[in-house]
């Protein structure tokens, strides 16, 4: 009988005990519980361990949603970007039992932790009942990349943002998702689409020594891939089509003087195009990118057709000069044939018979000057002998050297341009 009464009165204390702990079932008894409100500025910044031989792991996790700037001369890109941060602090941790079944709360940052800096984080963090603890920040990242541009403008940069621990030993730096998961979830997400496109997010890890001491490092690498199509619009297509015509320009007549006047064009035209190229590409002196190197040849070679062009119109030039200067035909009348018929002298005539008589010999005088005019044009080619002339000897060296050039010309440009579109599209 005592017996039983023990075991009643046992069971009811503990009802009592459990009854009154599950009638506070607000965050403040957790709170109370874990001592956060009484946290200092000191334990904020320590390690949360009960040994300090335990490694802190943090695990990281960033999602790119935003491509903001790639500037190619300085080197540098700037992405927005999702970050969360997750670690365990032992000292953080109850039983949910306890605690009406709460297993996770959110706890104002500056209990836990401390930031600075122009990131924007999220007031609160969360907490598990285990002392897991997450944090979430969103904002500009900006880094510095070292970029290849050889196959600009259809290139491919890999650029890293790494994190570690700079200030704090005993810690180690994990990744929370693949990334293959993070690829997509940044490409699912994307807010921005301009020139530049994110193909890949990879994931390492590895070690940086400083002073003879490791310290973890975990690095995203974010492929990001150019969208080639204003580039080759405004340069790429505009330089070919001026080699094009410059190629057209042979099917002009020498005889003419618009062939010169169009290639010193043309060559003006790239002139134009390459001080704008100037202001797109970096000063980089490891390796020409492809462009520079195609609108250099093509430079190159439009200005040795345009010396060509003069070198063909100078000897057409020379063949056409005769070798001793043609003698000015004269149209000096004799005194013979300028003696017009002598009328008898007569008695005084009426003033009409005297006009008519000055328009006769006016006629007669026109007359004897154009038969000279045509005995001297009739004259003019016996006076020159063959041999004062070079007879087409400078125009067929002329033309051979112009069909020679065009030929070469042409098959070099063809070569050239097969060269430069493959090695474009080999990235």
């Amino acid at each position: 009988m005592w017996e039983q009464r023990t075991a009643v009165t046992v069971f009811t204390l503990m009802v009592c005990v459990w009854g009154g702990v599950a009638e506070d079932c607000s965050y403040a008894s957790l709170f109370k519980h874990l001592n956060l409100n009484n946290k200092t500025d000191s334990q904020v910044h320590l390690r949360p361990v009960r040994n300090w031989t335990t490694p802190t792991v943090v695990r990281v996790n960033m999602v790119v949603y935003g491509i903001i700037e790639v500037n190619e001369k300085a080197q540098t890109f700037t992405v927005q970007t999702w970050r969360s941060t997750e670690w365990k602090n032992e000292f953080l941790s109850w039983d949910p039992k306890r605690f009406c079944g709460i297993w996770v709360m959110g706890v104002p940052r500056g209990m836990i932790t401390s930031d600075n800096g122009a990131t924007l984080y999220s007031r609160h963090l969360q907490l598990l009942y285990d002392g897991s603890v997450t944090s979430m920040a969103k904002g500009e990242l900006k880094a510095i990349c070292q970029m290849n541009l050889y196959h600009f403008p259809v290139d491919v940069q890999r650029c890293n943002i790494s994190f570690g621990p700079f200030s704090l030993f005993g810690i180690a730096i994990a990744q929370l998702s693949d990334g293959t998961f993070l690829t997509n979830l940044s490409e699912t997400h994307m807010a921005t689409n301009g020139e530049w496109e994110m193909t890949r997010i990879a994931v390492y890890s590895g070690f940086d020594t400083y002073n003879e001491i490791k310290v973890p490092r975990l690095s995203y690498q974010i492929t990001l891939k150019r969208r080639p199509m204003l580039y080759i619009i405004n340069c790429i297509l505009p330089l070919f089509y001026f080699l094009m015509l410059d190629v057209g320009t042979f099917f002009i007549s020498e005889a003419r003087g618009e062939k010169l006047s169009l290639k010193v064009t043309l060559l003006l035209s790239i002139s134009v195009l390459l001080l704008i190229l100037q202001d797109i590409l970096p000063s980089t002196s490891d390796q020409l990118p492809l462009i520079a190197l195609y609108s250099i040849i093509i430079f190159s070679l439009m200005a040795l057709s345009l010396m060509e062009a003069m070198l063909v119109s100078f000897l057409i030039d020379l063949d056409s000069c005769p070798a001793k200067p043609e003698p000015a035909p004269s149209c000096v009348v004799t005194e013979t044939q300028m003696e017009a018929p002598q009328a008898e002298p007569s008695e005084e005539k009426p003033e009409e018979e005297q006009g008519e008589k000055e328009a006769h010999q006016d006629l007669f005088l026109l007359k004897l000057i154009l038969k000279e005019v045509k005995s001297v044009r009739q004259e003019v080619p016996s006076e020159v002998s063959p041999g004062d002339r070079k007879l087409g000897f400078y125009s067929r060296l002329a033309v051979k050297i112009d069909v020679t050039f065009f030929w070469v010309y042409v098959i070099a440009n063809v070569l050239f341009l097969v060269y430069i579109f493959a090695l474009w599209t080999l990235v």
